[in-house]
């Protein structure tokens, strides 16, 4: 199950190289992997597509990943797909679109979410989740930016969030992080990253993580 949902994500990255522009995909390690600061699994094997293109004067966006642990934890899949814009002369960006998660232990989120982002220093963004079935909603805040160095870039990130865990109880979590990032061929990439994870309910915790990127 663990081997199929990657290769199945690295496969549809593949097969719509034609159809999409600004295609990615990414396999990694995580040394914990946390959903709005609860924590899912402890080691873990990750991987993600992400595919984008136009679609009438839109840009359509498609995003799936999935965390299959190593150690203790479940695994769990996300996908999310919708449609952007950028508007005020391309000082904004606004976001639409579906937000699914799910993990084997049996639970199941499925979103609406509406997304605003800065084009500015920090590209900040803010963004709001509707629970389909529940009166359940998620809002979150974050900042990141990417420093060009000399061997590889460095990237830095923040982010902040509230979670409605039932409709009487709520989880505040945050994060902030570094990835370096260096390219070892054409549309090839490999990362090392670290994270700072907190939350109401946990001590903090760092993540440290390697990707291995490909760009097509």
């Amino acid at each position: 199950m663990k081997l199929k949902l990657t290769s199945l994500l690295m496969a549809l990255g593949l097969l719509t190289n034609a159809a999409f522009a600004g295609n990615s995909a990414k396999i990694g390690y995580a040394s914990d992997f946390f959903y709005r600061g609860e924590q899912k699994a402890l080691e873990s094997v990750q991987s993600a597509v992400d595919l984008e293109t136009a679609l009438l004067g839109l840009d359509a966006k498609l995003h799936a990943c999935t965390n299959q642990s190593i150690d203790e934890g479940v695994d769990s899949y996300r996908f999310a797909a919708g449609l952007g814009t950028s508007v005020a002369e391309g000082l904004l960006s606004v976001y639409g679109g579906f937000n699914h998660f799910e993990d084997v232990a049996g639970e199941a989120l499925s979103e609406i979410e509406i997304s605003l982002s800065v084009e500015a220093l920090g590209s900040p963004t803010v963004s709001a989740y509707k629970d389909t079935s529940d009166d359940l909603y998620t809002f979150e805040g974050s900042l990141s930016h990417s420093f060009d160095l000399s061997f590889a870039d460095l990237g830095l990130r923040g982010s902040i969030g509230n979670t409605d865990v039932t409709e009487s109880n709520s989880r505040t979590y945050y994060s902030v992080g570094s990835e370096l990032t260096r390219q070892v061929g054409a549309g090839v990439d490999i990362g090392l990253s670290v994270d700072l994870v907190d939350a109401d309910d946990i001590e903090r915790e760092f993540v440290f993580g390697t990707t291995l990127a490909f760009s097509f």
